[in-house]
């Protein structure tokens, strides 16, 4: 036999009766398949915090949307509180900028000073002060004449730094906006840094009653203390100027009045017991003008 015909024998031999050897093996008791090791997949799982962080943002930019087109707004921190006394009385909070948060009058004459057309909110300190002593002249609450006009002022802040600031500040634009008119002044300021806690609320609460400044009833008090025939009734509708008048009737021998934040009595502590008119406070239900 020729040898090719030999191997082509064989070629075939193999292709037809191949021994099906792997159905034995996969029989056999030892066969087994290993387990496929399963490879994490990194990129799901970052994908899927993808998913997540732009989903949170997505509704935070919509919370803050409602909340910027509702127009809520972040209270601003009072840094400081003023009250102007002329007749008109008005109240002024700022901000730690000396910007005003907000402006209100304490009595009837007060909303006189206050523009409706003119929005104060935001304004510095100096801008509203110019307006409302404007407003002031062109009223007639600032009087021409030989007679100072007086003008009485009052800053609380729980730092006495920040009261510093605006208390000169308050001081000098008033100054230049009476000068600016032509008008004889006077500015007093009230002192109340020795008040206990107790006596601020008990004042604030007897001012409010009556629609006066806390400043403005320091002041009656002190004619109230030298004359009792005086009530907080009868003296709360008077203007600074005419309470001061007052104030000199009946302290005759005070020569140093009005004016002078030095004067006797000017920054004592009120006795508000002995104050006639002021029948809700403990002890001072029988003091006459109680009706």
């Amino acid at each position: 036999m020729k040898k090719s015909k030999f191997e082509e024998r064989i070629t075939t031999s193999f292709k037809t009766e191949t021994p099906d050897i792997l159905d034995k093996i996969k029989s056999s008791d030892q066969f087994y398949i290993p387990n496929k090791v399963k490879k994490y997949d990194f990129s799901r799982f970052f994908n899927k915090r993808l998913s997540y962080s732009l989903a949170s943002v997505f509704v935070l930019a919509l919370v803050l949307f409602s909340i910027l087109s509702s127009g809520t707004e972040v209270p601003a921190v009072v840094a400081s509180t003023v009250t102007l006394d002329i007749n008109p009385s008005v109240q002024i909070t700022l901000d730690d900028d000396d910007n005003v948060i907000n402006i209100t009058a304490i009595n009837s004459d007060g909303e006189l000073l206050i523009d409706r057309d003119i929005k104060f909110k935001g304004l510095s300190l100096d801008r509203a002060i110019e307006l409302i002593m404007a407003e002031a002249v062109k009223r007639g609450f600032i009087i021409d004449g030989d007679e100072d006009n007086i003008i009485l002022i009052d800053v609380s802040s729980d730092r006495e730094d920040v009261k510093a600031r605006v208390e000169a500040a308050l001081e000098l634009k008033i100054s230049e906006e009476m000068e600016r008119a032509s008008k004889l002044y006077k500015i007093v300021r009230q002192n109340r840094d020795d008040l206990t806690v107790d006596q601020v609320n008990r004042i604030n609460n007897i001012a409010e009653e009556n629609n006066i400044s806390v400043a403005k009833l320091l002041l009656i008090n002190r004619i109230i203390q030298s004359d009792d025939s005086y009530t907080i009734e009868t003296l709360k509708d008077y203007s600074i100027r005419r309470l001061y008048s007052i104030l000199i009737e009946v302290n005759p021998l005070d020569d140093s009045l009005p004016g002078n934040n030095d004067a006797p009595g000017l920054d004592d502590i009120p006795e508000f017991d002995d104050i006639p008119g002021t029948d809700n406070l403990p002890g001072n239900n029988d003091n006459p003008g109680n009706n």
